[in-house]
């Protein structure tokens, strides 16, 4: 009789003093700030780094850059968010927002896969017994650029919600809740 009431009163004595053991709300609040701080860190170095290769492979398109020049800024561009992409591996999210976070890797890594794709095009110019009128470099070009800019706009939707969730409250991306924070 005496030993179901001790268990009881040591699983239930913590939470009704407040205590449920794990971290408190105060480190949860440190984990949550310090989780949003590196990604917006992250997430401006990725933004601007996006935003320059689009304008590359969109110089490519338009003719107005050099192709060895552009592999060089492409390659570039793909080392520093490769590089960003490890530290963004690295951060602790709250359990609550792995699935977004996860999200936005993702689309990092279809940003990347667009420049990778761009710099495909470039490799197709060099070919020796290329035609002149070869539309291919192109079609690798549009794809890239769309790739690269499709996905940057998906993840500033996504880091947006990152950055502003509350816990307690729904972390979610979609077009419902757009049309609910316009």
């Amino acid at each position: 009789m005496l030993r179901p009431l001790i268990t009881l009163l040591v699983v239930v004595a913590p939470i009704l003093l407040g205590r449920r053991g794990g971290k408190g709300s105060a480190a949860h609040g440190r984990d949550l700030r310090k989780y949003r701080n590196e990604l917006d860190h992250a997430t401006e170095r990725i933004d601007g780094t996006l935003t320059e290769a689009a304008e590359t492979v969109d110089a490519l398109r338009r003719r107005a850059v050099n192709v060895d020049e552009a592999v060089t800024l492409l390659q570039a561009h793909e080392d520093q968010l490769d590089a960003t992409a490890d530290e963004l591996r690295e951060m602790s999210a709250p359990e609550e927002l792995h699935g977004l976070h996860m999200e936005y890797e993702a689309n990092l890594e279809r940003a990347l896969r667009g420049i990778v794709t761009a710099e495909r095009g470039c490799g197709i110019t060099r070919l020796p017994h290329r035609r002149p009128e070869d539309e291919e470099p192109f079609n690798y070009w549009k794809r890239g650029h769309q790739n690269i800019v499709h996905a940057q706009l998906r993840m500033r939707e996504v880091v947006e919600v990152l950055l502003a969730w509350e816990p307690g409250k729904s972390a979610e991306v979609s077009v419902t809740t757009r049309l609910h924070r316009a």
